[in-house]
C-alpha cells in the first residue's frame, strides 16, 4: 500500500511496520481523532471467500469488546473496495521475541509478564475469545515495558476456517498445542498450552521442541515428554517445574482448568521468592531499542499450514493410558536436541508407579501424625491492608499457610500491594497448617474514558458517570463559532485507559458576554442595560411578590456574572403585584457652623431617588418624610460626603 493513501476517508497511511504470511501492518494516523494507529491488512489469499471474510468481521468485532491494560486494543474492522482491515492500537515498542533476542530475562521479569498475559487471557476467555496464536511475536513490549498481546480475534477466524475448509492446521508450530497440532477441538486450555511454551522460553531462552521440519515439532507436542528446566537453568526454584510440567501437559483435563488457575500459581510463585512491588520488574527490563520492520522468521514462530500430525481419534482414543504408542511420521526428527532424549531401556512403569504411590502413603501418614497432633484451633488474625511481606510474615508465625491472588481495588481505601480481603476471615477459628486466601490491591481498575467532547455539560457529566468516572476541574474558555456550554477538551483524552472512579478535567466554552446585573431594577431599565451589554431581553415571568414594587426585576436566567454569547436572551422574573407603599420620617442635624449642600438619598425597591437637595445651615434639623415599597435605605449627605446612613 502507498504511503499517504487514505483509508475510509479517515486513515492516512505513514509506512509498513509488520508483515508475516497473512496479513500486513502499517503505521497510520487517525484523522479524525488525531492519533497513530496500525492498521493490519489480510493478504490477497484470504479474500477470496465470502463465508470466511465475514466471519472474520464477526470475530474481530468481537475482540474489540475486549477492554484490558495487557491487550490491544481494536478500534474498527472495515472493508474499502477488496480491502479488509483491522484498527487496532498502535505501541512503540517491541515484540517479545525482538526483545528476548537482545536481553535475558530474569526470573523476576519472567514471572512478572507470566502473571500479565494470564490475566489478558483469563479477561479474553471469559469474553468468550479464544486467540489460538500465542507466541512472542504476538506479544509486545511497550515504552512502560508493559506485555500487550495482539491479534486476538484473528487467529481463531482463520484456524477454525482453515481446519474447516481443508482438513489442515494453521499455527505457530513451536507454540502449537497437541490438539491444534492433531486437529482436535480447540479451547481456552489450548492458549493455555502455548502461554506455556512462552513462559519455558523467557525461562530459558529457547523454545522446548525444535526439529528439522514444523511436522517434526508438532509431533513432539504431541509426543514428548516435557523437558527439565534444571537442563537449562541454574537454581531451578522449587515449583516452578511443576507449573511448567501441568501447563504443557499433553491433555487439557492435566493442565492448569484456565488461566486464572495458572496466573494464580504464577503469582503465588513470584510473590514467594519476590516479596515486592510487580513494577521491580522494570528496572531489570532495562530500555527498548527500536525495531526494524517486523518479518517473521522462517520456522521461527511463523504461522504455517501443514496435514494434523495425527487424528483427533488416535490422539486421545483412550484417556486412561499411561503411555502412548508412537506416531509413524515420514518427516526426519532431529534427536539429542535438548528436549528430552528416549531412554535406551524400557522402563516397567506400573510398577515404578506401585512403589511410588506406597512411598507417597507411607510419607503422608508420618506426615500427619508428627505434624497434626500438636496444632491448634486459633483465631486467624487481621491482616487487611497490611503489605503482602507483613500479612505473610504475620500468617506464618502463626503455622498457617498463604495464598494469594489479586484484584482491583479502590485506591482511597487500599493501596496497591496491601491485603484487601482475607478467607477465612479475621477472628474466625482455623487449625494451625490451615490455608488462608489473600486478596491482594492491584490498583484501580483501568477503564476506557468516553468521548464527551461537542457534549453539554450536563451530558458530559452522566456519561462519564455512567462510564464509572466522575468529573474533576472545569476550566472555562470562550471559542468562537462553539456551542457556549458544549466541552472543549477533556483529560484524560478519549479511549485512554484510567483508573475507574478517577476524575476526568473538562474544558468548556463560555460565551464572551457577561451578563449584568438588573435586580431592583423595572423591565425597562433592565432591558436597556442587557442592549447596553450586547444581549437582549429574553422571557419575562411574572410572580406574586407584593414586598416590592410591580415590575421590579428579582432574578435573571443565567445569573449575574455568567458569560454567554452576544445577542442572547437573558430571562428575567419581576414581581407582579404593586407592592405596599409604606411611610415616616428620618430626622438629621447639619453638621458645623456654615451653610452646607444638603441632599437626602432614598434607595428601595422601585430604585434610587433623590428626596431632598438643598442648602442648610449648621446647626438645623432636618426632618424628612419618606415614602417606600419594601425594604428602604436613607443617605444624608452634606457637601457629597455622606454624613448618616438608616435602614428603614
Amino acid at each position: 500500500m502507498d504511503k499517504d493513501t487514505i483509508l475510509n476517508g479517515r486513515y492516512k497511511i505513514i509506512r509498513p511496520i509488520g508483515y508475516g504470511g497473512m496479513a500486513e501492518v502499517f503505521l497510520a494516523h487517525d484523522q479524525l481523532l488525531d492519533r497513530n494507529v496500525a492498521v493490519k491488512m489480510l493478504r490477497d489469499q484470504f479474500l477470496q471467500d465470502k463465508e470466511l471474510l465475514e466471519q472474520f468481521r464477526r470475530e474481530a468485532k468481537s475482540a474489540a469488546r475486549l477492554v484490558h491494560p495487557y491487550i490491544i486494543n481494536i478500534y474498527d474492522v472495515a472493508s474499502e473496495g477488496n480491502n479488509q482491515y483491522i484498527v487496532m492500537e498502535y505501541v512503540d515498542g517491541v515484540t517479545l521475541k525482538e526483545y528476548m533476542q537482545e536481553h535475558k530475562l530474569s526470573l523476576n521479569a519472567a514471572l512478572e509478564i507470566g502473571v500479565r498475559l494470564a490475566d489478558a487471557l483469563q479477561h479474553a476467555h471469559s469474553h468468550n475469545v479464544i486467540h489460538c496464536d500465542i507466541k512472542p511475536q504476538n506479544i509486545l513490549i511497550d515504552k512502560n515495558l508493559n506485555p500487550k498481546i495482539a491479534d486476538f480475534g484473528i487467529a481463531k477466524m482463520i484456524t477454525n476456517q482453515t481446519m474447516v475448509y481443508s482438513g489442515s492446521v494453521m499455527g505457530s508450530v513451536h507454540y502449537i498445542s497437541p490438539e491444534q497440532a492433531s486437529g482436535g477441538q480447540i479451547t481456552a486450555c489450548s492458549d493455555v498450552y502455548s502461554l506455556g511454551v512462552v513462559l519455558f522460553e523467557m525461562l530459558t531462552g529457547t523454545v522446548p521442541y525444535t526439529g528439522s521440519t514444523a511436522v517434526a515439532v508438532a509431533m513432539m507436542h504431541v509426543e514428548k515428554p516435557v523437558p527439565q528446566l534444571k537442563d537449562y537453568m541454574d537454581d531451578v526454584p522449587d515449583g516452578l517445574q511443576a507449573i511448567i510440567d501441568k501447563t504443557l501437559a499433553k491433555r487439557c483435563e492435566d493442565r492448569y482448568a484456565d488461566a486464572k488457575e495458572l496466573r494464580r500459581s504464577l503469582l503465588n510463585l513470584k510473590m514467594r521468592l519476590f516479596p515486592f512491588s510487580s513494577e521491580d520488574y522494570k528496572q531489570e527490563l532495562g530500555t527498548l531499542k527500536a525495531p526494524a520492520p517486523r518479518q517473521e522468521a522462517r520456522d521461527d514462530g511463523a504461522t504455517v499450514i501443514m496435514k494434523p500430525v495425527r487424528a483427533k481419534k488416535d490422539l486421545f482414543a483412550d484417556q486412561h493410558r499411561t503411555e502412548q504408542a508412537p506416531v509413524q511420521e515420514q518427516a526426519a526428527v532431529t534427536e539429542g536436541d535438548g528436549n528430552g532424549i528416549m531412554p535406551k531401556k524400557k522402563i516397567n512403569y506400573t510398577k515404578l508407579l506401585m512403589m511410588i504411590t506406597a512411598a507417597v502413603v507411607c510419607i503422608s501418614v508420618i506426615a500427619h501424625f508428627i505434624f497434626n497432633r500438636n496444632l491448634q484451633e486459633i483465631p486467624v488474625p487481621d491482616v487487611t491492608n497490611m503489605t503482602v511481606v507483613e500479612a505473610q510474615k504475620m500468617l506464618e508465625e502463626k503455622e498457617f499457610k498463604v495464598e494469594l491472588e489479586e484484584a482491583y481495588g479502590d485506591p482511597d481505601k487500599y493501596k496497591a500491594g496491601t491485603v484487601m480481603k482475607q478467607s477465612p476471615k479475621a477472628g474466625e477459628k482455623r487449625k494451625q497448617g490451615s490455608l488462608i486466601i489473600l486478596t491482594i490491591c492491584r490498583g484501580a481498575e483501568l477503564k476506557s474514558v468516553p468521548e464527551v467532547i461537542g457534549m453539554s455539560l450536563s451530558k458530559a457529566e452522566a456519561t462519564l458517570e455512567s462510564a464509572g468516572f466522575r468529573v474533576g476541574k472545569i476550566t472555562k474558555k470562550h471559542v468562537d463559532g462553539e456551542r457556549v456550554g458544549a466541552v472543549l477538551g477533556q483529560a484524560p483524552k478519549a479511549l485512554d485507559k484510567a483508573p475507574k472512579g478517577s476524575s476526568i478535567d473538562l474544558v468548556v466554552n463560555e460565551g464572551d458576554k457577561e451578563i449584568p446585573n438588573v435586580i431592583g431594577k423595572s423591565i425597562n431599565d433592565a432591558k436597556k442595560i442587557l442592549e447596553q451589554a450586547g444581549l437582549k431581553l429574553g422571557e419575562v415571568k411574572k410572580v406574586n411578590d407584593s414586598s416590592v414594587a410591580k415590575n421590579v426585576v428579582l432574578s435573571t436566567n443565567p445569573n449575574a456574572g455568567t458569560k454567554v454569547s452576544a445577542g442572547d436572551a437573558v430571562s428575567i422574573t419581576v414581581a407582579e403585584g404593586s407592592g405596599e407603599k409604606k411611610s415616616t420620617y428620618v430626622d438629621f442635624v447639619v453638621p458645623g457652623n456654615d451653610i452646607t449642600d444638603v441632599q437626602v438619598i432614598l434607595q428601595d425597591a422601585e430604585g434610587k431617588r433623590t428626596l431632598y437637595s438643598g442648602k442648610q445651615p449648621g446647626g438645623v434639623r432636618l426632618r424628612q418624610r419618606v415614602d417606600y415599597v419594601g425594604t428602604a435605605h436613607v443617605e444624608f449627605i452634606c457637601n457629597g460626603k455622606v454624613i448618616s446612613e438608616k435602614e428603614i
